[in-house]
């Protein structure tokens, strides 16, 4: 018997030899068969056909395509037939799944040499043989080129989104695997074409690719493919121990979108709020004139107002032009932008077919201040997973749930797959941007959403051009509605696609006149003082400043000030000077930076929050990690010199909430905001954390308009964004002109399949931008479960059984700062690994650490175990996690000879605390001694 005399049969996955059998797996208990159908079971429940007809309609009128749409479908359901088929491999079957009845039965026959002679790479052959099989169709390929795409989509399904264009040798490769490709042709009945026309087709589709510049839509029909691909691949493979039939009815629990009950709850929860009680349906009668804007008094109704005129757009524009998705929303701090999102968000859920709302924002703690909002306005519960916030440190304890119930859970955060979620800008723009696999989960699943974007001027200014077109473009093929909201709006519309040709998209601005609200006097709340003051940290009187502005401000009843540094070196040194004088001024302080760890975080925004604003006397030093999602207020502010959008972020943190016009009774006074212009070693200290991108557009513009007027108005930002857009069109013109690589190719380089490209370190789309090595670091002290334990001095949460854990912990729900769920969870390790994780209501980070490391080294074979501990761990460790960038990080690691456990580095006990030889301080974070290497850390935004 000869290796090609087997015969295969594709629908129950057996091969037979004369009277005997042989079963091909997709993986261990499953035939290959049954994980093709329950990957099409997934497919079917996460493709959008709609948006699949789109696609269609625009190829075939393009001439991209020359088939029926009958076909088209029938084509890419192929796909998912063809896209494991070359795990008919023996050597595969042999080598990954230890098939041992292939060996047996070859054996028998004298075939267990050709074993070894077959290629065990699957995807290869398998896209190989599907493009044999669309070649041996009755089409015309060179009117169909198109189809190209779905065999790259096989290829790169274990791997990445593959560059068609970097992919030269892919076709040219068939001779090398020859052989291989021969034999399965055989099996699967495909009649091999002669290798010249694969190679023919896959040039001709070159040609037809490096002709297309503007056209996004073949990057997004390919990325959309993927990803649903993919998607349904590894959910399929989840239920590799499950039968079809179970696949079936359990495929229900998938692509969960907000469906009318649901829609109709969050609505009514949100309606019943006493604020939003009038705003339900909104008529043109209730809109206010700028002189009736003005004459209000009162800042609930003000925001009332705000709010109805942007539904009252918004649903004025769903109505005349429904291909309009992109929407502005201009709105002062304190505002209330969150909740006029939501409202918005309601508008489009009831006025279109979106079915799904994400949250995205810049920073974690803005997601955990308005993630609760959301949930509890809304009526919905994460129990039910009808919400869900997604981000690397988000609670994901389960209680009295199964192992396949947790590993459901964790495959649902990696899909998106909520009716309403809040995640980051990374984890969003990552799922476009980034080609890798486990980034593409994600991408199908933004179609038919509402996507809020807030405080979008954190995307990173270099890259603005191509994130505004691909933002647009995103819309318009996956039908996305985004809300684009922030006090601090850019002027994205200014900005040009090249040379020659400006951006003609079409969006909607939801507030007609924004400035009738910026210059209110309900938002007037802060006055800058003075003009930019120049100072030399090396200088003897560099502290006299700050001591002459806090003596000044303590002597007219200011009590609270904030002084906002740009990087580390700086809040420290600062920090360190003052120190000196709280005793004799009488008062507190904080520093707040980026290397403080997240608990310490927390007990310094509660306390602020609960000071008694009438007597206390406190100074807090922070750097940027204060700007945005922090809720705290101050009497007056210094902030060194930044970009306007830092400083406006800045100035939302004086006089926050009108609490010095309520303290001293009187509606004219206002916060005091103070400009620095710090310099040490004979470089402005701001210039450490800009790129020159940022310092010749955005840092150049600050300067100019505060020059010109140091208490700008609403108009001068507007005026401020303009010029910075003209800005990046003249850096980016000159590059074009110059031939040099600029953001606008990163847009070229998408739409030319070459998502590569995009990754680059220098020129590609980085939503943080990564100067050097960051590093994570573990803090092995002992945590404070409570924020004020004054209430608890005679009991610990220790020695509480569960139930009294509870009752305890829904009393004082603020106060704590471990979670119910991150408790009961560390009580459980308590009890089953017989260790003490707590002890006089702390937790001990050094156990803490020995514990989970004991969990992962247990489960080390078991990856799907494994993967449930790391995310239970992630949200109680990040509490003891901080990240800075060093330069050679590996230098640094060695020489205070530091473990690595995963992904961070622990810092054990003997190394925390103020001493010199210490390396971290709780109160003062990182000690690392910056003298030996100015530049060894910058602050991370």
């Amino acid at each position: 018997m000869d290796i090609t005399d087997l015969k295969y049969d594709l629908n129950n996955s057996y091969f037979y030899a004369n009277g005997d059998k042989i079963k091909i797996l997709a993986h261990n208990n499953e035939l290959l068969n049954e994980h093709i159908i329950k990957t099409k079971i997934i497919f079917n429940r996460l493709v959008d056909i709609t948006l699949l007809k789109d696609f269609y309609d625009y190829f075939y009128h393009q001439k991209y395509l020359d088939i029926s749409y009958v076909n088209f479908k029938k084509y890419l359901y192929k796909m998912i037939d063809f896209h494991d088929i070359a795990k008919i491999s023996f050597n595969f079957q042999v080598d990954r799944l230890k098939n041992d009845e292939v060996v047996k039965v070859l054996k028998k026959y004298g075939l267990d040499k050709f074993i070894g002679l077959i290629e065990p790479k699957h995807s290869f052959i398998s896209s190989l043989l599907y493009m044999s099989y669309l070649l041996n169709q009755k089409i015309d390929p060179e009117k169909n080129k198109l189809l190209v795409l779905l065999s790259y989509v096989i290829y790169g399904h274990h791997t990445s989104l593959k560059d068609i264009l970097f992919e030269s040798k892919f076709m040219y490769n068939i001779d090398k695997y020859s052989d291989t490709f021969d034999l399965f042709s055989v099996y699967i009945n495909e009649n091999a074409a002669n290798s010249r026309d694969y190679q023919d087709l896959q040039d001709s589709f070159y040609t037809f690719l490096d002709e297309i510049d503007g056209d996004s839509k073949i990057a997004f029909f390919y990325s959309y493919i993927y990803s649903i691909l993919v998607s349904s691949d590894v959910i399929g493979s989840s239920y590799s121990n499950k039968t079809v039939e179970y696949v079936k009815e359990y495929s229900k629990n998938w692509n969960n979108r907000i469906k009318d009950e649901l829609a109709n709850i969050m609505g009514q929860e949100f309606y019943e709020l006493s604020y939003n009680k009038e705003c339900k349906e909104i008529s043109n009668e209730e809109l206010f004139s700028k002189d009736e804007i003005n004459s209000l008094k009162d800042i609930n109704i003000l925001r009332t107002k705000m709010l109805k005129e942007a539904s009252f757009n918004l649903k004025k524009s769903l109505k005349a032009d429904p291909n309009k998705k992109i929407f502005y929303l201009n709105m002062p701090t304190g505002g209330g932008k969150t909740n006029t999102s939501m409202k918005l968000a309601l508008d489009i859920l009831k006025n279109t077919d979106a079915d799904r709302l994400i949250y995205a924002m810049p920073f974690i703690n803005i997601i955990e201040q308005n993630y609760y909002v959301i949930k509890d306005n809304f009526g919905l519960s994460e129990d039910k997973g009808e919400i869900r916030k997604i981000y690397s440190a988000s609670e994901s304890i389960f209680s009295d749930i199964s192992d396949d119930d947790k590993s459901e859970i964790i495959l649902k955060d990696s899909f998106f797959d909520y009716p309403v979620l809040c995640t980051t800008f990374v984890t969003l723009f990552n799922s476009i941007i980034k080609n890798k696999k486990k980034y593409k989960y994600t991408l199908s699943s933004l179609a038919n959403s509402v996507i809020i974007l807030d405080e979008i001027q954190s995307l990173p200014l270099k890259n603005w051009t191509s994130l505004y077109y691909l933002i647009n473009e995103i819309s318009k093929n996956y039908n996305i509605y985004f809300i684009i909201m922030s006090a601090t709006l850019p002027n994205f519309d200014e900005l040009k696609l090249n040379k020659e040709v400006p951006f003609d998209y079409e969006t909607v601005h939801l507030i007609n006149e924004p400035q009738k609200y910026f210059s209110h006097y309900l938002f007037d709340r802060t006055e800058l003082k003075n003009e930019i003051t120049e100072l030399n940290s090396e200088n003897e009187d560099f502290s006299f400043y700050f001591k002459d502005i806090i003596e000044e401000n303590f002597d007219i009843g200011y009590t609270k000030g904030l002084i906002v540094l740009n990087t580390i070196k700086m809040s420290k040194l600062v920090y360190d000077e003052l120190y000196e004088l709280k005793d004799s001024y009488g008062f507190e302080m904080d520093l707040l930076n980026s290397s403080i760890i997240p608990s310490e975080k927390r007990k310094i925004i509660h306390k602020i929050k609960n000071m008694d604003s009438n007597n206390a006397r406190y100074i807090l030093v922070s750097t940027q990690s204060v700007e945005a999602g922090v809720d705290v207020s101050f009497d007056f502010v210094i902030r060194d010199f930044a970009t306007l959008d830092s400083i406006e972020q800045i100035r939302g943190r004086c006089n926050r909430s009108r609490e010095l016009n309520k303290r001293f009774d009187d509606e004219n006074k206002k916060g005091n905001v103070y400009i620095t212009n710090i310099k040490r070693n004979d470089r402005l200290d701001h210039r450490y954390i800009y790129d020159k991108e940022e310092i010749d557009t955005k840092i150049k513009e600050t300067e100019l308009l505060l020059d010109n007027n140091v208490n700008y108005n609403y108009q001068n930002i507007l005026d401020y964004y303009g010029l910075i857009s003209n800005n990046i069109n003249k850096i980016q013109d000159d590059k074009e002109l110059n031939f040099v690589f600029k953001d606008r190719d990163n847009m070229i380089s998408w739409n030319k399949l070459k998502f590569s490209e995009l990754l680059d370190k220098n020129y590609g789309i980085h939503i943080i931008q990564k100067k050097n090595n960051q590093c994570s670091f573990f803090i092995a002290t002992g945590l404070n479960i409570l924020i004020d334990d004054k209430e608890f001095q005679n009991k610990s949460i220790e020695y509480l059984s569960i139930d009294k854990t509870e009752k305890v912990y829904e009393r004082n729900k603020n106060n704590f700062i471990f979670t119910l769920n991150e408790l009961k969870y560390l009580k459980d390790h308590e009890s089953r690994y017989n260790v003490k994780l707590i002890k006089n209501n702390i937790v001990d980070g050094t156990k803490l650490i020995e514990c989970y490391s004991k969990c992962i080294a247990k489960l080390k074979k078991d990856i799907g175990a494994k993967k449930i501990i790391q995310k239970e761990f992630s949200s109680i460790l990040y509490k003891f996690i901080f990240q800075v960038t060093i330069n050679n990080p590996e230098d640094f690691v060695e020489s205070q000879g530091l473990d690595k456990k995963g992904f961070f580095f622990v810092i054990p006990k003997d190394k925390i605390g103020n001493g010199e030889k210490c390396i971290y301080s709780i109160e003062k974070g990182f000690n690392f001694d910056f003298k030996k290497n100015e530049n060894d850390m910058v602050e991370i935004i």
